[in-house]
């Protein structure tokens, strides 16, 4: 297949040109395989790429390789290729117990030799050394983030949302706080900070080592300014509440201090900032020499972002920056401190787009790194040694991503990886050599070693199969669809694989819509769109001008109005799409969870003239029901912005519903209440109106692993019975 760029105007000559693409195969895709059932599922249909864990050092790096249940660990000399057995975890797993297994550990040192595993919520230590398993706790509470120091000597996690500490050596647990309670927690954070601060893939910790392996820095929340919300259970006869500390828009907030903690002490030195401030505290990062500890403190408006320096001996904290935006600041996730204390590396969005800036010891700027209308997406690496810094930019098509680096010293940046798609890099640590990972929307991935100029070395591997090559796959493009006012909406779609003109075919369109959370990118989408495109469903998804193609320039068009753009430009892109002549237009669908159920809401009320049909999982329905600090971040609070609030909400739309939407929720989401779904049903009930509604038992945001094949198939009915007039499982055999 050729992959071919387009834009709006060129879509119809390039389809004619698409219609004569001989397909690969004719094999068809079963359900099974488009709605994978997990471990029973049987073998993927795309190839393995080769599982890298890290360098090991600046010329070896480290493979997992897995023969069936067994997997053994690869140092590999990257000039030469070789591959010598580092550690065999099918040897050493059968040193453990049944249900222990060292290739999913809670936590694994520096240098993988030492190994945190947990069993009923208790910690055992496995050291590769020893090849002793021993036991480090035993007690009621469940121990939660066991994390090692650097040094490898102590482990620190939380219990009962207290700090603990454990010293391997003299097998010794030390406890660190003692006041934790009903509200009160330790190093384990608040349930606002775990979901939008902090973020869900750290789990609820909220505390971090020192480099010297002494002291450790921790955030005390205090939630008994926050409301509770009711969370029904209806298992059993009586049924069981829980009650949720969870602000909503305008609501009080957890009060939040940050503690710096001596080990040998075990006495805690409290930063600076007032206690009860309506403020927010996240994201420390210590300096090299452990002497101090930079905080990033953001205010309540989330407008102004500081970084202060704290001194851990006395709290004591000097201002280091202040950026202020007139939409929103971000917390700063890329802050790097250089090891000589020449200054520190920041990534900032403060002029537009995601750039480097290089800064002094005081604050001062020293130089800018990177500049220009595309962003930098991340620090892959930075080589102090050599002076470079590695980062993952967009620096041509916005759904292409490369690997960069540039010098810091300054200069122009140099592009390091070239192939269109979506690229991911592992840098050994002085840049001598890359691993280099790409997928695009045609390619499920590809994997090649590179020196530090870019220079292909080696293939390690090749996603695509030659069982692939059997099946008919649907024609995957990326184009842009002009919105009317000088933004080229990003878009892809997948056609059936023997495209016809002349035919009329429904349309799905896949979406979420959030700010700067876009769903258009040149990587690989999987199976499941081209099993539609075989059922002459042609799948679609388009981003919207702050979605993140345009900058944060383009992003802060949201700011008190979420749901106005991404509406408008769907808006757009369905008229766009109507008018082409292969598109039924009595037949457009569109769908998607959270953020995404929310736009589909929108869709079926909003924009009822333009689509049809509508599957919303998990939706938020009024931003006055869902969290403080991301709905703050975008609409202020609802007293500051209450029109933008009211045209923000579905329920101000509900008039213009006309039918065709489709309602899923689990009963017990702490993160997107039921009640923003139970709040549309009664609107629709009152008034009569047809829809469907789904709920799914004891299941949070995500539904439960046992009710997913339900609500795939649920799913998968609905769109067969609306957008192809066929029953439950039924599908064709040959594409339409």
């Amino acid at each position: 297949m050729k992959r071919i760029w387009l834009s709006a105007l060129t879509v119809l000559v390039s389809l004619t040109n698409m219609a004569l693409v001989a397909q690969t195969g004719s094999k068809n895709f079963s359900y099974d395989q488009a709605y994978p059932r997990g471990r029973d599922s049987g073998p993927s249909l795309t190839g393995q790429l080769p599982n890298v864990q890290q360098w090991l050092d600046d010329k070896t790096y480290l493979e997992l390789r897995r023969e069936g249940k067994q997997s053994r660990l690869f140092s590999v000399d990257a000039e030469t290729g070789q591959a010598t057995l580092y550690r065999d975890f099918a040897e050493l797993n059968k040193e453990l117990p049944e249900g222990f297994n060292l290739t999913r550990p809670a936590a694994t040192n520096e240098d993988g030799s030492h190994f945190i595993l947990k069993s009923a919520g208790d910690l055992y230590s496995f050291d590769t050394a020893s090849r002793q398993l021993l036991r480090l706790s035993s007690t009621q509470a469940s121990e939660e983030s066991p994390t090692f120091s650097p040094d490898g000597r102590w482990i620190a996690y939380t219990r009962d949302r207290d700090l603990y500490a454990y010293d391997l050596d003299n097998r010794l647990e030390v406890q660190l706080t003692n006041d934790a309670g009903k509200t009160i927690y330790n190093g384990w954070a608040s349930w606002v900070y775990f979901e939008e601060i902090l973020g869900r893939r750290g789990g609820y910790r909220a505390f971090w080592w020192s480099p010297d392996s002494q002291s450790l820095a921790y955030l005390r929340f205090d939630d008994s300014p926050v409301p509770e919300f009711p969370i029904y259970h209806a298992d059993g006869q009586h049924g069981d509440l829980e009650v949720q500390r969870y602000p909503k828009a305008g609501d009080p907030n957890p009060y939040v201090s940050l503690g710096i903690v001596q080990l040998d002490s075990r006495k805690t030195v409290w930063m600076d900032f007032e206690e009860k401030a309506d403020h927010y505290l996240a994201w420390p990062f210590w300096t090299p020499d452990s002497k101090k500890l930079t905080v990033q403190w953001m205010n309540r408006g989330q407008d102004t972002i500081r970084l202060y320096n704290c001194d851990p001996a006395d709290g004591r904290k000097t201002l280091l920056l202040e950026q202020r935006q007139d939409s929103w600041v971000s917390f700063f996730k890329d802050l790097h401190h250089f090891d000589d204390g020449s200054g520190f590396l920041l990534r900032s969005d403060v002029d537009g787009w995601s750039h480097l800036y290089l800064y002094r010891p005081d604050g001062k700027l020293r130089r800018r790194l990177t500049s220009g209308d595309w962003r930098v997406n991340s620090i892959a690496s930075v080589d102090e040694k050599n002076g470079m810094v590695y980062f993952i930019g967009r620096p041509g098509k916005s759904w292409d991503a490369q690997l960069m680096r540039i010098s810091l010293q300054g200069g122009q940046p140099q592009q390091l990886t070239h192939s269109p798609g979506v690229h991911r890099a592992q840098v050994s640590p002085s840049g001598s050599y890359f691993i280099d990972t790409v997928n695009t929307i045609e390619q499920p991935g590809r994997a090649s070693l590179h020196n530090g100029n870019g220079e292909l070395l080696r293939e390690l591997g090749n996603a695509w199969t030659k069982e692939m090559d059997e099946y008919a796959w649907g024609k995957a493009e990326l184009f842009t669809i002009p919105s009317g006012d000088g933004y080229d909406l990003p878009a892809y779609w997948v056609l059936p694989p023997n495209f016809d003109q002349t035919r009329r075919y429904p349309v799905l369109f896949k979406i979420y819509g959030g700010p700067d959370a876009g769903t258009v990118r040149n990587s690989w989408l999987g199976i499941l769109p081209h099993y539609w495109a075989q059922q002459g469903v042609i799948t679609i998804s388009v981003d919207h001008r702050a979605s993140g193609h345009f900058g944060k320039k383009g992003v802060a068009l949201m700011h008190r109005n979420l749901g106005k753009w991404e509406m408008n430009d769907l808006t757009v892109a369905a008229q766009w799409l109507r008018k082409q002549p292969f598109v039924d237009p009595s037949k457009v669908g569109i769908t998607g969870g959270s953020y995404g159920g929310y736009t589909t809401l929108l869709a079926l009320t909003r924009g009822a003239e333009h689509f049809n049909f509508g599957d919303a999982r998990s939706s938020v329905s009024d931003w006055r029901l869902y969290d403080s600090v991301y709905t703050e971040r975008y609409m202020d609070t609802p007293s500051e912005n209450p029109e933008g609030y009211q045209q923000g909400s579905v329920s101000h739309w509900l008039e213009q519903y006309r039918g065709g939407l489709r309602i899923s929720h689990g009963t017990i989401d702490d993160n997107v209440h039921m009640q923003n779904s139970i709040q549309i049903v009664d609107w629709l009930t009152s008034h009569d109106k047809d829809f469907e509604l789904m709920l799914y038992p004891d299941s949070r945001h995500g539904f439960q692993t046992s009710q997913r094949a339900h609500s795939n198939r649920a799913s998968h009915a609905f769109w067969m019975r609306v957008l192809l007039g066929r029953n439950g499982m039924e599908s064709t055999t040959e594409p339409e």
